[in-house]
């Protein structure tokens, strides 16, 4: 077997003609006040609460107040309760407007400072899930781990492992149409494993097995050494990752032995810097047998 994927177009990069592009990565975060979709279907991408937002458009949100109040220094508190979740869902009816109806809707977790559990978070979420299936009866709600973000006072709850195979067993047991974008570098950021220290993550991706039926959805991006010497996110190719391509390659021989169950799953290849670097990314899949479906 081998990988396979369905590609998400990210912004306005540019991907070789044999991949099929049908969905759209469309940004909705609180800042934005509509959408533009140029592909056939689209995932919408909300808010992930990394740093301020103005907050302030006071006609998008007469009706959602929860979603301009509910923050910290301007940060989003996400799913703070039971009336934000139901804003949430009004903020995206109101963002999609006359579009056609989303295929996906990718949300983020909540900080630990207003939220005890993971079951806590759940319990808001489907407040969210049964009124949104209402009105998109189809559409594939994901969940990306995130770690990083200016918030102060709590960390995102679903972050390490430990929270991410919590989180599975409860979608199990409670049966929610609730699945898993993985964000690869966010987990191991969360978990200090970057550059060469990739070694020691290779039995933390082999855990990933255990949920690996709930996830739905992979992203994947580099990170490069900016002239100040700080490591810059979501730019270079994974090279510049791990800065050794013996690391490399034993990194994309674990992807691999992950996900060989003949499951597509949606890809994103969150890049920011030059094309290449995406295009690089994508070598590097096919030099591992990856189907683009």
């Amino acid at each position: 077997m081998s990988l396979i994927f369905k590609m998400i177009k990210y912004h306005g990069k540019e991907y070789p003609e044999d991949i099929p592009l049908e969905y759209d990565e469309i940004t909705a975060h609180f800042d934005v006040t509509g959408i533009n979709v140029s592909l056939p279907m689209y995932s919408l991408h909300t808010e992930y609460s990394y740093g301020k937002r103005k907050l302030e458009n006071s006609q998008f949100y007469d009706n959602i107040s929860s979603i301009s109040v509910e923050h910290k220094d301007k940060v989003p508190q996400l799913w703070k309760n039971d009336k934000w979740s139901n804003d949430f869902a009004e903020f995206i009816f109101e963002l999609v407007g006359e579009s056609n109806n989303p295929s996906i809707i990718e949300i983020h977790p909540p900080f630990s400072d207003y939220t005890s559990s993971i079951e806590e978070f759940i319990d808001r979420y489907v407040v969210f899930e049964r009124k949104v299936r209402e009105k998109f009866p189809n559409v594939q709600v994901l969940i990306e781990n995130r770690c990083g973000s200016l918030y102060r006072g709590g960390k995102f709850i679903i972050s390490k492992l430990d929270s991410i195979i919590k989180l599975s067993e409860i979608i199990d047991q409670r049966k929610i149409n609730l699945k898993f974008a993985l964000d690869i570098p966010q987990l191991f950021t969360a978990h200090n494993l970057e550059g060469k220290k990739i070694n020691d993550s290779i039995s933390l991706l082999d855990e990933i097995i255990k949920v690996r039926h709930n996830i739905a959805g992979v992203h994947l991006w580099g990170k490069t050494i900016a002239r100040s010497g700080r490591r810059v996110a979501h730019c270079g190719n994974l090279d510049t990752y791990f800065g050794d391509k013996e690391l490399k390659n034993k990194f994309l021989e674990r992807l691999v032995n992950v996900f060989d169950d003949g499951i597509e799953r949606k890809l994103v290849l969150e890049v920011n810097s030059v094309n290449e670097d995406l295009l690089s990314i994508i070598d590097d899949l096919r030099k591992v047998g990856t189907q683009f479906v």
